[in-house]
């Protein structure tokens, strides 16, 4: 590593992760906020570099009147990126939070800069952790996912102090806000009828469901899976996303209004890319680079000679450039010890999709 790069670095961090991004009105936005505030907030909500899909009508819509909810009662906007709640085994960090987490605190700043800067009563964002089913679903030791839940929160508590005072940030696990005993009890009840639908889905239809599903069971985790044969592994994994698809069933009528309720928007990353996003909610990439989901991929910086980018890369990608990354170390983020080194690349990176 040479000393160029700890500079560049480091004054990357300063400006970009100890600075709050500072958010500068053109005379075209101080004319529309006037004009209608409430249409401003949500143009800037659906900004292209931001979301990765399509702008919908019908979610447009849906946000705008949530947007003036908020206004009309003197509230602040409320956000909720709905998440996994873990760190996915296949990365180094895990079961803790590393810089692809920071990295994507960092983009949502950028994304509510603009309200905060022209709503007083600001923005609250929970990261909606749904780390209740993982455990049966993906057979992560319950354990580990406390343990990121206390890393996210620590992360949190750190970055918070960088950020203005109409910006709260919360880290909300989603099974305190229902009877965990009674969402098991249910699964358990759905399980075999779901099973039946299953077994009448094409070959396709299967391989199309499982595409997520093949990556995300930890054979060797709360329980010890690794010695089974491949077709019960298979059989797991089908489990797996049966249980999936129950889960989101079954929250949603426990968990009350918290996804929809008032003026509660919410928010989601790669998941909103799928033909399970049926209401089409807000979809955002991790960074301004990367639609890798924070919880599931690593943080690296691509250092070009005229910028630096964040960017959040998976495990197929991550080995692809492994050779090309160099590590610097930080002093400033002890309280984390994968946030004591920092991995950089000077590749332009340009991954297949």
């Amino acid at each position: 590593m040479i000393e160029s790069d700890s500079i560049k670095i480091s004054e990357y961090l300063n400006q970009n992760i100890f600075q709050f991004p500072n958010y500068v009105l053109t005379d075209d936005d101080r004319k529309l906020i006037k004009a209608d505030k409430a249409k401003w907030i949500t143009k800037k909500l659906f900004r292209k570099k931001f979301r990765k899909t399509k702008t919908y009508k019908e979610a447009f819509n849906e946000i705008s009147k949530k947007i003036k909810y908020s206004i009309e009662r003197d509230a602040p906007i409320h956000f909720i990126i709905l998440f996994g709640g873990y760190k996915h085994f296949w990365n180094d960090s895990h079961p803790n939070t590393d810089w692809a987490e920071l990295f994507n605190l960092r983009f949502m700043s950028e994304f509510v800069a603009p309200l905060l800067k022209v709503y007083s009563k600001g923005v609250i964002l929970d990261y909606g952790s749904e780390d209740v089913i993982i455990t049966k679903m993906n057979n992560y030791p319950k354990k580990s996912l406390d343990l990121y839940a206390k890393s996210f929160q620590k992360l949190i508590n750190f970055y918070s102090n960088y950020v203005p005072p109409n910006f709260s940030i919360n880290y909300i696990r989603t099974s305190d806000k229902y009877d965990v005993g009674d969402l098991t009890a249910k699964i358990e009840s759905a399980l075999p009828n779901k099973i039946k639908e299953w077994d009448k889905l094409s070959l396709e239809e299967k391989s199309a469901k499982l595409k997520r599903s093949n990556r995300s069971v930890m054979f060797d985790g709360e329980n010890n899976f690794s010695n089974l044969a491949k077709i019960e592994k298979e059989k797991l994994i089908e489990k797996s996303k049966q249980i999936e698809e129950l889960f989101y069933e079954i929250e949603d009528e426990l968990i009350g209004d918290y996804y929809y309720g008032g003026n509660n928007i919410p928010l989601v990353l790669s998941w909103g890319l799928s033909n399970e996003n049926l209401d089409h909610w807000l979809t955002l990439g991790s960074t301004f680079a990367s639609s890798v989901d924070f919880w599931i991929g690593r943080g690296i910086l691509e250092v070009r000679n005229d910028k630096i980018v964040p960017r959040i890369v998976s495990k197929k990608q991550y080995f692809e450039i492994k050779n090309y990354l160099t590590k610097i170390d930080i002093e400033l983020l002890s309280f984390n010890k994968n946030l004591t080194k920092l991995e950089i690349c000077h590749k332009k990176l340009n991954f297949e999709k």
